[in-house]
């Protein structure tokens, strides 16, 4: 079944299926957090991964995205305009956070109203323990309406020559930050060598936490403005960066799959025996290459 599914199309289709249908949950509720620098809420997670009050969702943005998502927000007015300055000066004049190193955490907290109350005191308190300080749900619901706003904010800056991508990779707890700090020195060093103008962006966020790891989710752009042939030097960007990344630990995918584009990192994935077998697999199951889609090891 693993094999099947993840054949990516080389060995058949997916025809027909039945769905597990689940209760919808009695309460759902947001909260955030935000924490002095990445290292801390990485920490922070770690911890959370471990206890039994793991959250419907938790996610981790950086500093930058967590500027970017600040700039994004709807120009407050009157007294939400004075509530707003006053939790600024609170965060970084009372409580010292830097503003170019902070990081924030959003959690959605789902079961009945004793299962979320449970996870919302707890996550609090450990939130705490870690130098956090409690964002509220209205900033934890804008945090996840970021993820769907960020397609069509890549899409307008098109307009203004601007190429724009993500990434994601599975990675050990303990090579988070090689990897994170990797990639980003990769993607100057590359912007640089092709002589882009301007500054490159790069930022990254952690949308699932496992026992053993974390997913990590990259946003990379850059203004192409007169570069010939831009996009084919994106692509090569992008593919330097995948190689760096899972040079440092990182996996060729965590949910976006292999296709064509990563097709050459399958020899680091995979033992040449295990590539064998699946083409062996491959020439049994379809010998006429009826499935002839052409992803992954079969990308030749």
């Amino acid at each position: 079944q693993n094999i099947l599914f993840g054949s990516e199309g080389n060995l058949g289709l997916i025809t027909k299926a039945i769905l597990k249908l689940h209760k919808k949950p009695d309460l759902k509720k947001y909260n955030s957090a935000v924490f002095p620098d990445w290292e801390t809420g990485v920490k922070f997670l770690y911890e959370l991964s471990k206890t039994s009050f793991i959250p419907a969702s938790v996610r981790l943005v950086d500093n930058v995205q967590f500027r970017f998502g600040q700039a994004l927000k709807p120009k407050s007015e009157g007294m939400k305009k004075y509530i707003e300055n006053l939790k600024k000066f609170m965060v970084i004049n009372i409580k010292g956070f830097d503003p170019y190193q902070m990081c924030a955490s959003t959690f959605v907290m789902e079961g009945s109203r004793e299962e979320v109350a449970y996870q919302e005191k707890n996550i609090a308190k450990l939130a705490q323990a870690h130098g956090g300080l409690i964002g509220g749900p209205e900033n934890g619901k804008r945090g996840y309406m970021l993820t769907f706003a960020i397609a069509y904010v890549r899409d307008f800056l098109t307009d203004f020559h601007v190429i724009g991508e993500t990434m994601e990779t599975s990675v050990p707890w303990s090579k988070i930050h090689r990897t994170c700090q990797a990639a980003s020195k990769k993607l100057i060093e590359l912007h640089k060598k092709h002589k882009f103008p301007g500054s490159p962006y790069m930022s990254y966020r952690i949308p699932q936490i496992y026992h053993t790891g974390v997913c990590i989710y990259f946003m990379l752009g850059m203004s192409v403005k007169g570069i010939p042939h831009a996009e084919d030097v994106f692509g090569s960007i992008e593919y330097e960066i995948r190689k760096v990344i899972m040079e440092n630990g990182g996996s060729i995918s965590h949910h976006h799959g292999v296709g064509k584009l990563r097709k050459d990192f399958m020899a680091d994935t995979l033992s040449q025996s295990s590539i064998d077998l699946i083409k062996n697999i491959k020439k049994v199951q379809d010998p006429k290459n009826i499935f002839g889609i052409g992803n992954n090891v079969f990308a030749d």
